[in-house]
């Protein structure tokens, strides 16, 4: 304790406080008026106690860790980010085409056959697998997405294109008979149109294959067809369905038959395409119509609406909502129909014409602004196919 004492001592000497620009010997600061300035504190004892805090605190400073200094890392110098090309789908709406839609796959069975008595081989063409000349009568053979489940709908389609009632489906599955197609069970149905001036008659013949729906179907005159009935179910038991797929042969180009709208222009088809035209363009928008034909409607408005629908990536809507979009076509075939279509900037109207036993499938596609003022003149080209 020694040491620590008369540092107690000299600290407790009486000595007058001074603060800095303030004078003492006027009146007190902080209302202490019960003592005479300059203040003294009285002599502090050394007990044993104080010996003790003060020794603490001592030992407390003591132990203080010196400081150290630290080396901040030094900031890695700015670069700025590569620019890269926005998406199409980024949200950003940049006014770009969306990425091309990729060819659907069509399925086209290779088939092999023997042809009756009479009949002539008339080849593929881009819609059919085969077709034939059987007399007054045309056979074709058609292979589609898969229509299994659907039976009921087909044959109401095919009464639709004839001006025919469609029927209840428990009607209409009576028309439904079981036939040999390919050493497998398949169905057929038939009707009369007896009411038009020249009474004509329809078999189809279908058998469904996981890869998709395959069409047989002779037509013409009521007794051309009535005559090679049994030719017809013939060669429907003797052709023989391959695994492999046949190519489509290449697109004829044979010229449209009609005339075209003002600054169309004919262009090669695609696949599945009978015919395929540019129209002009709309402050550099771009714009094509492709005109397609099946020997049935494909699985019905509801469905095709639906894949068109899908070509322009809009989100899917309950059947009633998509029936709704679809308008009778003024001017066309009974049954015909119009649809107008569109994703901020890409747009599609579509029109299904049935005609003759045929189906007419016509979609203008591309830009919008291009789509938008080349409708006028699609109409007209769907009201009046050649």
């Amino acid at each position: 304790m020694p040491a620590v004492a008369p540092a107690l001592r000299r600290e407790s000497r009486t000595a007058p406080l001074r603060f800095p620009g303030v004078s003492l010997r006027s009146a007190p600061p902080f209302g202490l008026t019960h003592r005479p300035w300059p203040m003294t504190f009285p002599r502090l004892k050394p007990t044993p106690l104080l010996c003790a805090l003060a020794l603490a605190a001592a030992l407390t400073g003591c132990d203080r860790k010196a400081p150290r200094a630290y080396e901040a890392p030094k900031d890695r110098p700015f670069v700025p980010p590569k620019e890269t090309a926005h998406s199409d789908d980024d949200g950003h709406g940049h006014g770009k085409k969306p990425p091309a839609r990729a060819e659907e796959k069509v399925w086209r069975p290779a088939l092999t056959w023997t042809l009756p008595a009479g009949w002539k081989d008339a080849g593929a063409d881009a819609a059919n697998v085969g077709r034939f000349s059987a007399g007054d009568a045309s056979v074709a053979i058609t292979a589609l997405t898969s229509m299994e489940g659907k039976e009921t709908i087909l044959v109401n389609m095919w009464r639709q294109v004839r001006k025919q009632e469609p029927l209840e489906e428990a009607e209409a599955a009576k028309l439904l008979k079981e036939v040999p197609i390919a050493g497998a069970k398949g169905m057929m149905f038939e009707f009369a149109d007896e009411k038009s001036e020249k009474p004509a008659r329809f078999v189809v013949a279908f058998i469904h294959r996981p890869e998709g729906s395959l069409f047989f179907k002779i037509q013409g005159p009521d007794a051309a067809v009535t005559a090679q009935k049994p030719a017809f179910f013939e060669f429907l038991k003797a052709v023989k369905l391959s695994e492999s797929s046949a190519p489509a042969p290449a697109p004829e180009a044979k010229g449209w038959p009609g005339e075209l709208p003002a600054g169309w222009t004919e262009v090669p088809p695609g696949p599945m395409q009978q015919a395929k035209f540019s129209v002009p363009e709309k402050d550099g928008a771009k714009a094509e119509v492709m005109v397609s034909v099946f020997p049935s409607a494909t699985g019905g408005t509801v469905e095709n609406v639906k894949r068109w629908r899908g070509q322009l990536k809009l989100a899917a809507i309950p059947d009633e909502e998509v029936a709704k979009l679809a308008q009778p076509l003024a001017g066309a075939p009974e049954g015909s129909i119009i649809v107008d279509l569109k994703n901020e900037n890409r747009a599609l109207t579509g029109a299904i014409v049935p005609r003759d036993g045929e189906w007419f499938f016509i979609k203008l596609l591309g830009d919008a602004p291009a789509v938008a003022a080349a409708r006028e003149s699609f109409v007209k080209f769907a009201t009046k196919l050649p």
